[in-house]
């Protein structure tokens, strides 16, 4: 006990003392804020690349319109309106600088968007000239655990159990080649630990994907060939790619439609494979796309598809079985016409399996789509601004009429405030296999709810935001045995500048729902957790983040548990030579698994980190960048857990270890050229 309240003296301490630098890293808020919502569909390496591209390949402020400004992770659609209005007023920008007589667009908006922004006349120039500059980019992972786990040790005589098939290595291979701002191409192939890398037809990778993008040639916006993702409307019908849901940031909560785009990332599921293209021309987008590839499924002695596998892991006999077994097909569409202040889109996608769906028999399985090989879902969408105010929203349907919807307001009163009010109401019996919009569910489907956001600048370097979400369930869910069950949650956030080089920041978050107990009956289940937080940037290139978060969670039945972890991340450059260093330690103490927290941890490049401290123990991060060259850099991390609370073991089945550490290696090169 002793130790503990030293613990929580020295985090608060520093919490006290320490130095924090200007603003937040955008990714880097958002990963903290969304790491502790496991409902969060977030793919969050996706997304770091993702912003990766949009600091490279720079958005050009004179021909962006609303849709294209809103990829920016540091504009609203407020904003992106506004910039857009006052282009056509004023006509074209001739200096990023002019944003500042932009209504609405702060200092801190307008610094945090330059690194995005660009003017160029690049129109102006042909095919044969935007094919030119050119950039290539070759990156090599590879990262292992150290200790052995079950699935590798040698299985003794006359043993029966499954092991895995290959080696515990994890690699992956990217290639990326970018002309100005024509032409995008990519290659990546992966193996994960345990996968058999010469296995099936003699591959090195147990997954490869390749895309082909070409933006703006005349009256074609994007062209997509090979792997590429598909977002419209608010997501009811198909989303598959990240969707920004609850988090700190508490107005920016809805699907950003971006429509057919490339796809990057080495996720073995949520993308399409084939091709789509986007014409534009008179305020109309038209988009048509098509896509058909083998996909992971369980199937019954029957070849009935009971659930897809969407992890991507083939390790044992077991999951080969169930790789690649069934096919899916797919063909959809929109037609959106779009003016600055307002648009309308219709979207229509068709699926369809290679076998016939029929869910495991639950109770709770009983609306799902079943007894057949072919769904289709079709919606309208539409968003405009009358005033201050911006309404939005999408009306959903399927081949058995059931419907979903989402209606919502956004209201700017002045430039330090926003509110944001979203009512969504999703019917049991509406089946999307490919939605993926704002819910507690991680399907669109059997959930009504009404969010209520608000964030403010009062002062100059105060920033509050908080955020309340009741909802409920009209049909069973898994683990709860009761209709219309209920349940809401909560978050308070509060940003104080307390110098150039000083952040201070304190995060309360609450929820409640109603979950199965320990004797099988409906009952609460309550959790809330406190985060404070302070961020240091020193002169000399280092900075410090001192984070403490205590949590409490209490079920009918059990005794009310307490849990708590802090952690102090180091970081510092030196220019000569050109080196990156962090460094973190964090103590956890949380003895339920209820009480676990997640941490975002910094990782090697466009690997995101986000471990679930749950236990007893301690944890070191050690992060390395080296630029060889100009062209060449070398990532490396080592992390390693060690917990103190008496067990022998971690982990379970094939993924136990023996002993109470596990450690983990990983290392990156990138080359460009």
């Amino acid at each position: 006990m002793r130790r503990s309240l030293l613990t929580i003296a020295w985090v608060t301490l520093s919490c006290c003392m320490a130095a924090q630098g200007n603003e937040f890293d955008i990714l880097i808020e958002m990963g903290e804020s969304l790491s502790e919502n496991e409902e969060n569909r977030i793919d969050m390496e996706e997304l770091e690349e993702e912003f990766s591209e949009l600091s490279r390949q720079k958005t050009d402020i004179n021909k962006a319109t609303v849709t294209d400004l809103l990829r920016l992770p540091c504009l609203n659609d407020a904003d992106a309106e506004n910039i857009v209005n006052h282009r056509n007023k004023f006509g074209f920008f001739l200096s990023l600088y002019e944003l500042k007589y932009v209504p609405g667009l702060n200092r801190e908006k307008i610094e945090a968007a330059l690194p995005f922004l660009l003017i160029s006349n690049s129109d102006e120039r042909k095919i044969t000239q935007r094919l030119s500059p050119s950039r290539n980019e070759v990156q090599i992972r590879h990262d292992r655990t150290l200790e052995t786990k079950e699935g590798y040790r040698d299985p003794e005589p006359e043993s029966t159990a499954s092991k895995y098939t290959g080696d515990p290595n994890h690699y992956y291979l990217k290639y990326k080649l970018q002309c100005s701002d024509l032409l995008q191409l990519g290659f990546a192939g992966e193996k994960d630990p345990g996968e058999c890398a010469w296995s099936n037809g003699n591959r090195v990778f147990d997954f490869t994907s390749a895309h082909l993008q070409i933006n703006g040639i005349g009256p074609v916006k994007r062209i997509c060939v090979g792997d590429f993702k598909a977002n419209f409307g608010q997501g009811l019908v198909i989303g598959t790619s990240s969707i920004i849901g609850k988090s700190n940031n508490v107005l920016n909560t809805m699907e950003r439609n971006r429509g057919i785009i490339k796809y990057t990332s080495i996720g073995e599921s949520g993308f399409l494979r084939g091709g789509g293209i986007t014409i534009k021309g008179y305020g109309i987008e038209t988009s048509l796309f098509a896509s058909h590839r083998k996909t992971d499924s369980n199937l019954s002695e029957n070849r009935h598809i009971t659930s897809f596998k969407t992890d991507g892991l083939h390790r044992t006999d077991k999951e080969m079985e169930k790789e690649r077994n069934t096919t899916e097909t797919i063909y959809g569409g929109n037609v959106t016409y779009q003016q600055t202040t307002r648009h309308i889109g219709l979207t229509f996608l068709h699926y369809r399996y290679g076998d016939t769906l029929q869910p495991a028999d639950y109770a709770y399985n009983r609306h799902k789509t079943q007894q057949t090989d072919k769904h289709w879902n079709a919606s309208l969408d539409y968003a405009f601004r009358k005033y201050k105010m911006r309404f939005f929203g999408e009306l959903a349907t399927d081949n058995s009429r059931e419907w979903a919807f989402m209606n919502g307001c956004k209201l700017y009163p002045n430039s330090r405030m926003g509110i944001l009010l979203l009512y969504r109401n999703y019917s049991p019996c509406y089946q999307a296999n490919y939605a993926n919009g704002f819910g507690e569910n991680s399907r669109i489907e059997n959930e009504e709810g009404l969010y209520l956001g608000c964030e403010m600048k009062p002062v100059k370097r105060f920033f509050f935001s908080f955020y309340i979400d009741a909802f409920r369930f009209p049909w069973l869910r898994f683990g709860v045995d009761k209709s219309y069950s209920t349940g809401h949650d909560y978050l308070f956030y509060s940003s104080f500048l307390l110098s150039q080089k000083m952040n201070l920041y304190l995060k309360l978050k609450g929820k409640t729902v109603e979950k199965n107990d320990i004797c099988g009956t409906v009952s609460d289940n309550i959790r809330r957790s406190l985060r404070c937080g302070l961020k240091h940037k020193s002169f000399f290139s280092m900075e410090t983040h001192s984070l403490f978060e205590m949590n409490f969670h209490d079920a009918k039945g059990q005794p009310e548990t307490f849990g708590w972890a802090a952690a102090q991340d180091f970081s510092f450059r030196i220019r000569n030579p050109h080196l990156k260093i962090s460094f973190r330690y964090a103590y956890f103490h949380t003895p339920e698994y209820d009480n676990r927290i997640y941490i975002y941890e910094k990782d090697i490049l466009h690997v995101f980190s986000i471990p679930a401290y749950y236990g007893k123990g301690h944890r070191f991060c050690l992060n390395a960048q080296y630029n060889l060259r100009h062209n060449i850099s070398l990532y490396l991390k080592y992390a390693i857990s060690i917990y103190t609370d008496g067990r022998e073991t971690i982990g379970s089945g094939l993924e136990q270890i023996e002993g109470n550490h596990i450690s983990v290696v990983k290392a990156l090169l990138k080359i460009s050229f």
